[in-house]
């Protein structure tokens, strides 16, 4: 037997829960450039765990066919996927996730099946390459629209026995802490067809089987998480957010979508992301602004950022400190927040991104560069360091889970008012790419303090404007607390901007490289790559640019390995780690 030693773990409450959105896969690669594993993740948790993360939610790691899967095309439930580990590793990354103080979640896939999972081939019409009609688990033919691989009838016992006995043995043998379930609202047999809108009407079979498998989760363990990818009426949300122990529900694009336009620089509204906003009494809303199926937040400010005079969202310095900004106004709501996977370090490469460098809509699930060098640039782990920050807050004081709280989130100025006998804090920001005033900045008068700067303020009149700087932000409480180490400037037109910063992409890369970097002013710049011995295999020409973004393609060595990319700019050095493969 597995000896999982002195487990005592406890799941956080609510209002501290803080997910990170995983795939295994691609988190972290094992060596050779194979897909990373139980293990490789693994030695990454002491970066979570101080990041302030309390939740693992994996993407699903049943076994797939082949190497490389998200997992939503699942073959055998019950097996833990091979090429990650198995059935002891991911124990054992359970086991650590617990001894670090995070819980594990699965994402799981009972909406439907592939054709090579058992519970087609035992019912399976050959003929027509579908399970047969007496299949008692698979719908002939899916009744709901947007499905893949062949539907489960969740209204047959069957089925239900099936998926109570699969959600049983990974919450009792692996100790995992819950379940979001994928594609929840195709747990239905009324047959909508293609008609989007009927499918996501108020269904009382689907309420009634949804509260069926809430409840074999909890009675295996009781404080277990159930989450639902749903986006169905908002009458069936919340009927079951309500439900027994409480039924949590992903927020969806719409609350994505505007975080990432807000970012950007143009009108957004962030509403969305409290329950409150859809009459919900429990705050049981999982909002994100990224996940594994939307787009990346510096994809967007680097392509499509707003600018005004010489403030411009798309350069590359600016569109971090507007993740910054964005991320401000994301965790101090009440209610669970969730980040995918190198959020926190600005991530840009787009959700469709190929291999091959080119961006096509049938590269959505290919595997995306692994860019663990982004944790060498000062410009990247700031933004780790201010959600750092800004969970800790979130996890530490209770004003953070108030539901006395005003929002003001529309428009291009936002504020956020959070009161409590603890203490209050305001959070105020400028989305805009101009000055801008925040009107009403304050709910009170008295001592307000910045966390961030340490700065103090004294406000006689809690209707006077506070002008903002374009992107800038700023965080009040009417309790002195310790800053950050270090301090934060919160306001982009007095950060002290370094010469440059170095970006590689592809990488790892097979044949042309492009070398991104940003000068304040003019310079003479000159690429060279050497090899892990120093021996330089590559040295272009200087060239003299002036100020702004730039970039150089070169071809990647011809044999493969790791090599060190050196940008030399006015006697100062930048360099970035490239691996090839050829």
């Amino acid at each position: 037997a597995f000896d999982w030693g002195d487990d005592h773990f406890r799941l956080p409450s609510w209002n501290e829960l803080v997910l990170y959105e995983m795939h295994i896969g691609t988190f972290h690669d094992a060596p050779g450039g194979q897909p990373g594993t139980f293990e490789s993740a693994m030695a990454m948790l002491p970066y979570l765990q101080q990041l302030g993360i309390n939740v693992i939610e994996v993407m699903p790691i049943a076994e797939f066919p082949g190497d490389f899967s998200w997992g939503y095309n699942p073959s055998h439930p019950f097996a833990v996927e091979s090429i990650y580990g198995g059935p002891d590793a991911f124990k054992q990354f359970v086991k650590a996730a617990h001894q670090h103080g995070i819980g594990v979640i699965l994402d799981v896939v009972y909406n439907h099946a592939f054709s090579q999972s058992p519970l087609a081939q035992l019912y399976w019409d050959p003929a027509n390459f579908r399970p047969a009609p007496d299949n008692p688990w698979l719908n002939v033919t899916a009744r709901h629209p947007f499905n893949v691989g062949y539907d489960f009838n969740h209204e047959s016992a069957a089925t239900r026995k099936f998926v109570d006995q699969v959600m049983t043995y990974w919450l009792e043998e692996f100790r995992v802490d819950g379940f979001r379930f994928d594609l929840s609202k195709g747990f239905t047999q009324t047959n909508s067809g293609s008609n989007v809108d009927l499918w996501g009407q108020y269904d009382a079979s689907r309420i009634a089987i949804l509260k069926h498998y809430a409840d074999v989760v909890w009675a295996a363990n009781e404080n277990a998480y159930v989450i639902l990818e749903h986006f169905a009426a908002n009458s069936e949300e919340i009927e079951l957010h309500a439900y027994g122990n409480g039924i949590f529900f992903w927020s969806g694009g719409g609350v994505h979508n505007q975080y990432l336009e807000g970012a950007m620089g143009y009108n957004s509204d962030f509403t969305g992301a409290l329950h409150t906003s859809r009459g919900w009494t429990q705050p049981n809303l999982v909002a994100y602004m990224e996940s594994h199926d939307e787009e990346r937040m510096m994809y967007k400010n680097l392509q499509f950022g707003n600018s005004s005079g010489g403030y411009n969202v798309k350069n590359f310095l600016t569109a971090l400190k507007r993740v910054e900004l964005a991320s401000a106004f994301f965790y101090p709501l009440p209610g669970p927040k969730m980040l995918w996977q190198f959020g926190e370090l600005g991530y840009e490469f787009p959700i469709n991104y190929c291999p091959d460098g080119t961006i096509a809509e049938g590269c959505r699930v290919a595997n995306k560069p692994i860019r663990w060098d982004y944790a060498d640039s000062p410009n990247r782990t700031r933004i780790y360091d201010v959600k750092r920050a800004l969970i800790e807050l979130k996890t530490t004081y209770d004003v953070f889970s108030t539901t006395n709280f005003q929002t003001f989130l529309q428009g291009p100025t936002k504020r956020i008012h959070l009161l409590h006998p603890e203490m209050d804090v305001a959070v105020l920001g400028n989305f805009n790419v101009t000055p801008d005033n925040v009107q009403s900045p304050f709910p009170h008068t008295g001592w307000w303090y910045e966390y961030f700067s340490g700065d103090s303020l004294l406000v006689s009149n809690a209707g006077t404007a506070l002008p903002l700087t374009a992107g800038e932000y700023r965080l009040y409480t009417t309790t002195r607390l310790n800053a950050p180490p270090g301090g934060y400037i919160t306001s982009d037109t007095d950060i002290q901007r370094p010469a440059f910063d170095l970006t590689l992409a592809p990488n790892p890369a097979s044949g042309s490289v492009q070398v991104g970097y940003i000068l304040p002013e003019s310079a003479s710049v000159q690429i060279e790559v050497l090899d892990l011995q120093g021996r330089r295999v590559l040295s272009l020409p200087p060239q003299q640019q002036g100020p702004g973004a730039h970039q150089i393609t070169f071809d990647a060595p011809p044999a493969s390995g790791v090599y060190l990319v050196k940008c030399l700019v006015n006697g100062q050095v930048a360099v970035s780690k490239l691996v090839v493969e050829r």
